[in-house]
């Protein structure tokens, strides 16, 4: 994990803590442990989509090659009826 990704886990766990504490008081204790599931399942696809973002920007070995404008062809194209 980049140094980021490591200061988002930090950040999102001291508001994990922050939440569970005032939900622990709030929150019956069966619904607390559905809350939490949650929370984990939140965080991970929030992490998987910075982690998809940031890997995007980067430009890879196997990034695409780009054609020259005149090569492409037209997204048109005219059909013949006869």
């Amino acid at each position: 994990m980049s140094r980021e990704s490591d200061r988002l886990v930090e950040v999102a766990s001291l508001i994990g803590q922050r939440l569970n504490g005032v939900v622990k008081d709030v929150v019956p204790p069966e619904a607390h442990e559905h809350l939490l599931n949650a929370q984990r399942e939140l965080l991970t696809a929030l992490f998987l989509i910075y982690e998809h973002q940031v890997g995007a920007r980067r430009p890879g070995p196997t990034a695409p090659r780009k054609r020259p404008p005149g090569s492409r062809s037209p997204r048109v194209k005219r059909i013949e009826i006869d």
